[in-house]
């Protein structure tokens, strides 16, 4: 694919994110959107983007804030983001191949530079098991991705819709509690589960604590927010006092052949009413 589309062209498209990710959202987009979607915004921030599989669906707003406390995953984004330094990660990645020998020599790389980074962390991200970063758990997934050559049809699109925004590696109570760029500001959260496996999926681990300091966030601020999460008696307990909608969908954490995805019970959480009808509602 080559970058021969105006930038603007992305800004209200519904595109993929560029990344597998454990816990992504890609499933899930048909049920949380139309929440997004139902809440009028020209500000919009993500303190936990990950994958960011709801940024790239939704459309693009005047001020764009995407947040992660992974600095690679981040350096990453900064990368595709860039046109020139896009270029030289597309055609790096394009001379690759996708072997659990190549696999293990990714691994062993020791990146000294942004494009370095970047370079690592996406060729691994693509190639190994759901897509999991945590370091020590990257393994080699047989066929679970599409093939280097496809990358660059991820990539450039995703780049293009991610021009002029703001990419953080910080504290998400940074993100959560900064002043506000535009006149109505939409927070989209996806924070670690609280009943999930972390250890296995991710670098940096939720503890109740950090839960905790969601909640109480979250209960301060002044700004719309729209919260994504599993489906516990304890989060029930803690958004009492918000807006508490259930919904079902596949996960898509297995990612191995002959294993069937499994259904999650899920609750999306808003500051905001969403009346039946806009439930419902895509763009």
């Amino acid at each position: 694919m080559t970058e021969d589309i105006r930038d603007d062209f992305y800004d209200k498209r519904r595109i993929k994110s560029p990344f597998r990710y454990p816990g992504g959202k890609f499933y899930a987009l048909k049920h949380i959107l139309p929440f997004i979607n139902a809440a009028k915004h020209d500000e919009y921030r993500e303190p936990f983007v990950g994958g960011g599989a709801i940024f790239f669906a939704k459309p693009r707003v005047a001020h764009n804030w995407l947040n992660d406390i992974d600095e690679d995953l981040m350096t990453t984004y900064r990368v595709i983001a860039d046109p020139g330094l896009r270029a030289r990660l597309v055609t790096n990645l394009n001379n690759e191949i996708a072997t659990k020998q190549r696999h293990q020599e990714v691994k062993q790389i020791a990146p000294r530079t942004k494009s370095e980074i970047a370079f690592r962390t996406y060729y691994l991200n693509r190639t190994s098991f759901s897509g999991i970063l945590n370091k020590p758990a990257w393994g080699y997934a047989v066929g679970q991705s599409a093939p280097p050559k496809n990358w660059a049809s991820m990539i450039i699109p995703a780049g293009k819709k991610l021009r002029d925004v703001k990419l953080t590696a910080s504290d998400f109570e940074d993100v959560l509690n900064a002043p506000a760029a535009g006149d109505r500001v939409l927070l989209y959260l996806d924070p670690p589960y609280f009943s999930s496996d972390q250890k296995r999926a991710y670098s940096w681990s939720f503890t109740t604590k950090e839960h905790i300091r969601v909640e109480k966030t979250l209960r301060d601020t002044d700004f719309m927010f729209c919260l994504s999460y599993d489906d516990s008696p304890e989060i029930r307990k803690m958004y009492s006092w918000a807006n508490i909608y259930e919904r079902s969908w596949l996960y898509n954490t297995a990612n191995c052949r002959g294993i069937q995805r499994k259904m999650g019970n899920e609750l999306i959480i808003t500051n905001y009413r969403v009346g039946k009808t806009n439930q419902d509602v895509l763009f």
